[in-house]
Formats: C-alpha cells, sequence, structure tokens
C-alpha cells in the first residue's frame, strides 16, 4: 500500500473509534462509577484473568462473564484467551 492508503486507512480507524467511543459512553460511565468494573475494564488488554481477578478481588468467573457480557456490548473483543479493550 502507498502513503496515501495508509492515511486513509489510519483516518477511517480513528473515525470508527470515535463513533464506537460516542456510541458507548454512558456504558464506560457506568464502569468507572464501579470500583471493582473500573479496575477490571483498566486492567483488560495486557493482564491475564487471574492476575485481574485477584486485583479486582472477585473470582476468574466473575471476571468471564463481564468479558462476555462487555463483549456483547462491543466495549471488548476475545483475544485468544483473553480480551482487548475497544476503547480506552
Amino acid at each position: 500500500m502507498n502513503g496515501e492508503t495508509n492515511e486513509i486507512l489510519l483516518r477511517i480507524e480513528d473515525l470508527a473509534r470515535a463513533l464506537l467511543r460516542a456510541s458507548l459512553a454512558n456504558k464506560i460511565s457506568e464502569i468507572r462509577a464501579d470500583k471493582t468494573l473500573r479496575k477490571i475494564y483498566e486492567l483488560t488488554s495486557g493482564s491475564d484473568v487471574k492476575r485481574i481477578a485477584r486485583a479486582a478481588g472477585v473470582s476468574t468467573g466473575k471476571v468471564s462473564g463481564i468479558w462476555q457480557g462487555w463483549e456483547d456490548e462491543g466495549l471488548v473483543t476475545r483475544v485468544g484467551k483473553s480480551y482487548r479493550r475497544m476503547v480506552d
């Protein structure tokens, strides 16, 4: 791909993230208002389920269930055995 194509693709990605962030703003506000959910969300994208569960004071099953719900809502995407945040 040439430089112009890359620039267009990056712009499309930026616009998609902005739209996603706007559509999820209320849900992200709810997550940030809850100490446990906020901790889980902050550690998603880089930590394994055991570490997140320990840090948040919940079971690994609880973290997995939360991730699955967030995946259904478009907040995270599955990457192998873990998840990655779609927006920060």
